[in-house]
């Protein structure tokens, strides 16, 4: 899923101010709209060479494409579209990172966001933002500072937002006279109650893969709502805690009692979707792309599921999202056609169908959409009603680069199956983790001082 990744404050869906980058990105300057940009002859038709990532959502994907390919007929501007499958988006932008070949545009995940706004590769969209603020009430707020750093600058454009709920099989509980689950002890109740993985169906498709993005969200996510914290206020690890070992002792007990599939540790962002879709768990958490395909694929699972509220722990309820961004990159030769084309694809009329065609994926990033028709459906509205409780990485600080890596590097998801596959311990399987943590911290603190 596309979080993912790519990953879900009033509105508090927000990848914070970046302040600790503010001071990597005063030289950067924006080239101004119709300037040339570097461009050649005049009689030349510009191309813009755009990467995006594919989503779990292909409707939504092709209604994307097609308005960008619209735009180009319109202004006479070749376009070129390279739709990345998650695999293989990593190691493109690497390679694109080493050797500073960028696209013009692109949309841009929240995990390299941060990173490209230190380097200075971005083209200021603050112009843009102020325009599009002016719609639909504005941004959200976590919309609007997603890409902003303290100086009050703009380095990207939110299309679309991500949160998660938790899709429970109502007809497994009913069948046990249970309710609705509330909170994690409900849910490991409920999954206890209606495992059965002699007839292949077990209780909960917890995302723990060490391939898997979304194990970091789902994993961050709890720990917050256990009251503990992968990174302090100030940014610095803080993953060795009593809190996160009662979480880990938590999971623990749902994969001794078998409730938890046994090829979890093997699933990548699609596993749990893959698991609910084919009827072999009973409970898992996601974006709205469970409930797409079931609203257009499976009605009868959709009539049996129940969409919630993701549970509440000793702290309350939390959920790790994020912003997926577009970005025009400085080594483009038309930058000033990008920033064209990121503020007409992101007005609201350009981002409707999107979202329509994305049922329920991708969440608005303008505050009245969330008042849209779509999202007065009954299962859609717990996604809408879902973003007060969602937070960046990073949280209860910043999202910095250094976080983003650890993320990326599966660090929890890693620690996770230390102690369930492995066999070791809290302690040491946290030592581990905690270790990481500070490798990335520290090598960052080495950049940001040269």
């Amino acid at each position: 899923m596309l979080k993912k990744p790519i990953h879900r404050q009033p509105t508090t869906l927000v990848v914070a101010s970046m302040m600790l980058l503010a001071l990597l990105v005063t030289s950067c300057v924006a080239p101004q709209a119709g300037s040339t940009g570097g461009s050649g002859a005049a009689a030349e038709k510009p191309k813009l060479t755009i990467w995006v990532a594919t989503t779990f959502t292909v409707d939504a994907d092709k209604v994307q494409d097609q308005e960008i390919k619209d735009w180009g007929d319109k202004h006479n501007v070749e376009i070129e579209i390279a739709r990345m499958a998650q695999d293989e988006r990593t190691p493109r932008w690497q390679t694109a990172i080493e050797s500073k070949q960028f696209p013009d545009c692109a949309a841009i995940e929240l995990n390299d966001l941060p990173k490209f706004i230190a380097n200075g590769d971005l083209v200021e969209t603050t112009a843009v933002m102020d325009n599009l603020n002016k719609l639909e009430g504005g941004f959200t707020d976590g919309a609007f500072l997603a890409g902003r750093t303290a100086d009050g600058k703009h380095w990207s454009v939110p299309t679309f937002s991500s949160t998660e709920v938790f899709y429970v099989r109502k007809d497994k509980l009913a069948e046990k006279g249970l309710k609705i689950p509330e909170t994690w002890d409900d849910v490991m109740a409920a999954a206890k109650a209606i495992n059965d993985p002699a007839n292949q169906f077990w209780g909960w498709g917890m995302q723990m893969g060490t391939p898997s993005w979304d194990s970091e969200v789902s994993f961050t996510a709890m720990l917050w709502s256990f009251a503990g914290k992968t990174w302090d206020e100030q940014g610095k690890p803080a993953i060795d805690s009593p809190e996160t070992r009662k979480l880990l002792d938590f999971i623990k007990e749902a994969w001794t009692a078998g409730v938890i599939p046994p090829d979890g540790p093997t699933w990548d962002d699609s596993g749990n979707n893959k698991a609910y879709q084919t009827e072999i768990v009973g409970i898992t958490l996601n974006t709205g792309s469970i409930l797409n395909y079931l609203k257009k694929e499976d009605p009868k699972l959709l009539a049996n599921t129940q969409v919630i509220p993701v549970p509440a722990g000793p702290k309350g309820h939390f959920i790790s999202g994020y912003y997926y961004q577009w970005a025009a990159f400085k080594t483009s030769k038309h930058p000033e056609l990008c920033l064209q084309l990121m503020e007409a694809l992101i007005t609201p009329d350009q981002l409707r169908p999107y979202y329509e065609a994305g049922g329920g994926n991708m969440l608005p990033v303008y505050k009245n959409m969330l008042n849209d028709k779509m999202w007065q459906d009954p299962d859609r509205k717990v996604l809408a009603d879902s973003v007060p409780n969602t937070h960046p990485q990073g949280y209860p600080g910043l999202t910095t680069p250094w976080i983003l890596d650890a993320w990326m590097d599966h660090t929890m998801a890693k620690m996770l199956n230390r102690v369930l596959v492995d066999g070791w311990d809290n302690d040491k399987a946290i030592a581990e983790a905690d270790q990481a943590l500070h490798k990335w911290y520290d090598e960052w603190q080495a950049k940001l001082k040269k």
